[in-house]
């Protein structure tokens, strides 16, 4: 394993080779444009889940800095709990039926948001339950995409399309947000959730009328082998890896102190600031533009630069990205230019950042093990999360929201020196 890992880097590290003529052909690939359709929708009815289920605490059961810090841990727990057992799950079974799946269980679990609102027993303690249960399904299904992609392009081919799927998160995000509170405001919660239910039974059914080959090997009876090896395998992977032990605890710090003020931040700005939820809505869409812009031209900026020096730069831009948001006080009109003006940056450099490093990651790896790296990967970077809210939402209780956004701003700040100090920089 080892021989192979410094062969792949080796061949990372040589003068980038010109883009391939294949790399067009990515637009006339039916089976990727049918999988990155159904990711579109996928991620556009989960985008609006995360927005609404917070408003929804907020608005409706009047949730305290504690509460919410909780909703965001156990949304984001089950990457820690499950992540490399579903790295196993998409090494070892078909995706493709795995999504299905996922995606018609997540519509099931939204469902029963509207069946508690019309009992009138909703209450704190269901959000936490749903959240945790959403948490666990997206979980696997983040896992098990991200493992799709070399079964369906070339190598030549990931930034091209790992950059058309950061494209498809970037408008959900611009988009999902603003529709949740538009119609937390019009609609009760119930009405709004519901509508997001349909979302995710689309995107399963387009999965349906997708196909594409798949190499995941299944087990041989008598071999020895076991889910504890197999899990190990990824984590060995990973570890002994200089450049993904670097970018994972780069991504990791950034995870934790963005969830911190995460956590807290829809808190804040209707509270203390006192927006409305359409304007909040209108707030994370604006911000989003600059998620879209990175998408559409991170292809351009990771051949230009290199992966290496993207990696680092634009961890580094996100950082100073979230410096921005100190600003965010006072009237409501220059908080909203502040908090904007961070989103744009900390988005735009987040996207880059995605982009190079997953492609990086999906090149190095060899299929077989595809899943169990990028459940390793997830595990740790997102593991975090429920950890970095928790904490948001304790020190939201005993120092306040604003200064929990200030010091969480100051941390993440510190997240690039993970890359910068290591050899990841000189990745070409």
């Amino acid at each position: 394993m080892r021989d192979r890992m410094n062969e792949a880097e080796l061949q990372l590290n040589q003068p980038s080779a010109p883009p391939s003529p294949a790399a067009s052909s990515i637009w006339r690939d039916s089976r990727f444009l049918r999988f990155w359709s159904s990711q579109t929708i996928s991620h556009l009815g989960l985008q609006n889940t995360m927005m609404a289920l917070p408003l929804l605490a907020v608005m409706f059961l009047q949730a305290t800095p504690l509460q919410m810090g909780i909703l965001r841990s156990l949304e984001y727990a089950p990457f820690l709990l499950f992540g490399l057992f579903a790295g196993v799950w998409a090494d070892y079974w078909p995706k493709r039926k795995l999504l299905i799946i996922l995606d018609f269980l997540r519509a099931a679990v939204l469902l029963s948001i509207p069946i508690l609102f019309l009992a009138g027993s909703m209450r704190m303690v269901h959000v936490w339950i749903i959240g945790f249960t959403a948490g666990v399904l997206s979980t696997f299904y983040a896992i098990i995409s991200q493992s799709v992609l070399p079964h369906v392009l070339t190598k030549e081919q990931f930034v091209g399309g790992n950059s058309k799927l950061e494209l498809s998160r970037s408008l959900s995000e611009m988009t999902g947000p603003s529709i949740a509170g538009v119609l937390a405001q019009l609609l009760s919660g119930a009405t709004a959730i519901f509508l997001y239910v349909l979302s995710f039974i689309a995107s399963g059914l387009l999965l349906c009328t997708t196909r594409f080959e798949e190499t995941a090997r299944r087990r041989v009876k008598g071999s020895g082998a076991t889910i504890w090896r197999e899990m190990g395998e990824g984590f060995t992977f990973v570890f002994r890896n200089r450049h993904l032990r670097s970018i994972a605890a780069c991504s990791s710090t950034s995870n934790f102190f963005f969830n911190m003020m995460q956590a807290i931040l829809v808190l804040y700005v209707t509270q203390d600031i006192g927006l409305r939820p359409s304007v909040i809505g209108l707030l994370i869409t604006l911000g989003t533009i600059g998620a879209l812009v990175g998408s559409l031209f991170s292809d351009w900026i990771i051949r230009r630069f290199g992966m290496g020096k993207v990696i680092v730069a634009a961890s580094l831009g996100q950082g100073l990205g979230a410096l921005l948001m100190i600003g965010a006080k006072g009237s409501q009109e220059l908080a909203f230019l502040f908090m904007l003006s961070s989103l744009l940056v900390v988005t735009f450099c987040t996207t880059v950042y995605n982009i190079a490093q997953v492609s990086y990651r999906q090149m190095m790896t060899s299929p077989e093990l595809l899943g169990r790296m990028n459940a390793t990967m997830r595990t740790i970077v997102w593991g975090v999360i429920p950890f970095g809210a928790l904490v948001g939402g304790l020190l939201g209780n005993l120092l306040g929201l604003y200064t929990t956004i200030v010091i969480s701003a100051f941390g993440l700040t510190l997240s690039f020196l993970w890359v910068m100090l290591s050899p990841v920089r000189r990745i070409t």
